[in-house]
């Protein structure tokens, strides 16, 4: 137990390494004055047991932190959220709060955990993650999981929610789930923070919140919950998801509606589908027999229809 600086309270505070002399100084079940979440080890609390208790995490996090996900502006530390409300909602885990938050001057707001969390993410520091449980996703059914019978007739599990990054289903891989109430594969933590892609040559594609909830240029498509993981590039406004930036671009497609299997590759410019007539972006289907390119949605539609 050791005395320290007083992190803006009114008290000297003394710091808790571990959980037994927590328990010890506690009167009960007690909150982080900042993030909101159940005190744990280690942690400070108020020498004169006015009630007041920081976790070591939250007491120790930088005033401005500059993000590599969000490198326009830096994060600031604020005490309450510059709303007429005072609360707002956490652009990662999409959670609502009204402690502590890291704003930014373009509506992004952050518990201190889901940005220093992602802040190790961003900077490779896995080893800070240490204290992060890594779970298998196979786990009971009390926490929301659902049951599932395999093939021979026997029960399985099989998590139903989704990681954070890549928004493919949890049971797949191991992966990290902090107090917080997010997830992350441990695949995802793990991701290049830059990569060359043949859709966009111009700029390289850094690893960056999706801020601005923007389609991804390869499916058309843009995540309803969270904002989510992408590779984007910012000053051309043009962003990938996770799982479709890792795509081959001589990926194979049969079509139960076509005879012929059609090549995934990738355009510089639009083009105009050959069957519906309209504009594609920067992702085609191409049958090399019959000489046709058309977009993905239009890969489904039925050789032909019975009409009136």
């Amino acid at each position: 137990m050791e005395e320290s600086n007083n992190y803006g309270h009114q008290h000297p505070l003394l710091l808790m390494l571990n959980q037994d002399q927590l328990i010890h100084n506690q009167s009960g079940v007690t909150d982080c004055s900042r993030c909101g979440e159940k005190v744990s080890a280690p942690c400070f609390c108020c020498a004169e047991h006015c009630g007041f208790y920081l976790h070591k995490v939250c007491a120790e996090a930088p005033l401005e932190l500059n993000h590599p996900f969000h490198p326009h502006h830096p994060l600031l530390l604020m005490k309450n959220a510059p709303y007429s409300s005072g609360r707002y909602i956490c652009n990662f885990c999409d959670k609502g709060g009204n402690e502590f938050v890291y704003h930014c001057s373009c509506h992004f707001d952050f518990h201190i955990k889901c940005a220093l969390f992602t802040f190790n993410i961003a900077e490779n520091n896995l080893k800070e993650l240490e204290h992060v449980a890594l779970q298998h996703p196979l786990i009971s059914t009390e926490n929301g999981h659902e049951e599932l019978e395999d093939e021979n007739g026997d029960e399985e599990l099989e998590d139903v929610r989704e990681c954070f990054g890549c928004w493919e289903p949890l049971a797949k891989y191991t992966h990290f789930s902090p107090a917080c109430g997010f997830n992350l594969h441990e695949k995802c933590a793990k991701l290049p923070f830059k990569l060359n892609h043949v859709c966009h040559r111009k700029h390289p594609l850094a690893l960056q919140f999706n801020s601005e909830r923007l389609s991804c240029k390869i499916c058309g498509e843009t995540n309803r919950k969270a904002v989510g993981f992408v590779y984007g590039c910012s000053p051309c406004k043009f962003v990938v998801h996770i799982e479709c930036a890792s795509q081959s671009p001589l990926q194979v497609i049969k079509s139960t509606n076509h005879e012929h299997p059609f090549t995934l590759f990738f355009r510089q410019v639009p083009f105009t589908c050959d069957a519906c007539g309209t504009e594609g972006n920067h992702v085609a289907h191409r049958c090399g027999t019959c000489n046709i390119i058309i977009r993905k949605n239009c890969i489904s539609w039925p050789r032909i229809i019975k009409s009136k």
